[in-house]
């Protein structure tokens, strides 16, 4: 199967849901400019993923070292041991019981979530799909259906700018409420609650939450990924069991260990020039610069263009559109059952007051315009 184009001419969930239909095996590469990222595919599962921007080093040690699970020391042992066997990084880790595959596994999962849901607002980029033998974990037997994957990244897509409200921020601090684990909450005391009305990973947030880590660090912690983190943040708040503590920015010291001094120093050394330029330019006041130096700005009121607005939430119908196709196997008869199905507000299928968009399904296919 010949596979490539541009993501202008197919959508990343387009050629994701095309190559698991298809049950092929192979590489999916995806390139703009100098990013790439590589999905492998067995028998149309996912089954690896790699990008190379994300990090200096793999991003799985990364995420591991963030999560304190490893020391930088030993993911630089793995790596070396890695360019020397080519083994997976995770199957190192595991062979060296420096991890248990249950923390691998759940990190080869946050990767490829979290990579897939970048791709999801590339707008322009080259795909080439190549039909290939693809070496799978041989001791740690992963396999991701696109399906799957593709039904969660629509939902994180969706739901993501109602968890932005009140994840606002990476450097936002909760603290546990007080007196919780004190008193008993519908008649049960707060150990039997936290059993029987929290998930693990629900718990596990909990127990992260210290009124001292920020939701970054959190979210390093727990290798659940951003959004599921942020997601489970946003129900203990809601539940009552945390509250906002504060907003801790990180210091002057951690900052400049985030600098790229390199690029920085570029940058400086322009910033210098153009300064310097702007201080001639004003000691010597060229006469074609004299219409500048008398005209007037005035105030203008600049609104969101009506048409950015309209292509937003026709972005926002297809990807309800899609979440139900992947519930149901079926586009709805009509946009109203995507309301019944909670997928969308009613206000959210008018164009404008009182117009409706219209939608059409034909042949397994639909049309939406206003």
């Amino acid at each position: 199967m010949a596979l490539q184009g541009t993501l202008k001419d197919f959508s990343i969930t387009e050629i994701i849901q095309l190559i698991g239909q298809q049950l092929k095996t192979g590489v999916l590469k995806i390139k703009r400019g100098k990013d790439l990222v590589e999905i492998h595919f067995i028998d149309g599962m996912i089954v690896h993923i790699y990008s190379n921007y994300r990090g200096k080093k793999d991003l799985i040690g990364e995420i591991l070292v963030k999560a304190q699970l490893i020391s930088e020391e030993q993911l630089d042992r793995v790596l070396k041991i890695q360019k020397e066997t080519l083994k997976y990084l995770g199957e190192i880790l595991v062979e060296l019981q420096l991890l248990t595959k249950e923390d691998v596994l759940k990190v080869i999962s946050t990767q490829i979530y979290e990579t897939i849901y970048d791709l999801f607002w590339w707008e322009d980029g080259n795909f080439n799909f190549d039909l290939k033998l693809v070496e799978s974990y041989k001791k740690i037997p992963f396999a991701l259906s696109t399906e799957q994957v593709l039904l969660n990244i629509l939902r994180m897509v969706d739901e993501w700018s109602e968890i932005e409200k009140k994840i606002f921020s990476p450097h936002l601090v909760f603290k546990k409420i007080l007196g919780f684990e004190e008193k008993s909450i519908e008649g049960l005391p707060p150990q039997s609650y936290m059993k029987e009305k929290l998930t693990s990973e629900q718990e596990m947030i909990y127990n992260l939450v210290d009124g001292n880590r920020t939701v970054q660090e959190i979210i390093d912690r727990s290798l659940l990924g951003k959004f599921n983190a942020s997601e489970i943040l946003v129900n203990l708040l809601d539940s009552g069991l945390i509250e906002k503590a504060g907003v801790r920015t990180p210091s002057l010291i951690k900052k400049a260990s985030m600098v790229n001094f390199k690029e920085a120093l570029f940058y400086v050394s322009w910033g210098a020039f153009l300064v310097f330029i702007f201080a001639l330019l004003i000691y010597f006041k060229p006469k074609f610069l004299d219409h500048f130096w008398d005209s007037k700005i005035e105030r203008v009121n600049i609104e969101t263009p009506s048409r950015l607005v309209h292509q937003t939430q026709l972005e926002r119908i297809k990807n309800a559109l899609e979440i139900y196709y992947l519930e149901k196997g079926e586009y709805p008869s009509q946009l109203g059952d995507l309301v019944s199905a909670k997928l969308l507000q009613k206000k959210d299928l008018f164009y404008r007051k009182g117009v409706s968009y219209r939608y059409e399904l034909k042949d397994g296919k639909y049309f939406l315009r206003h």
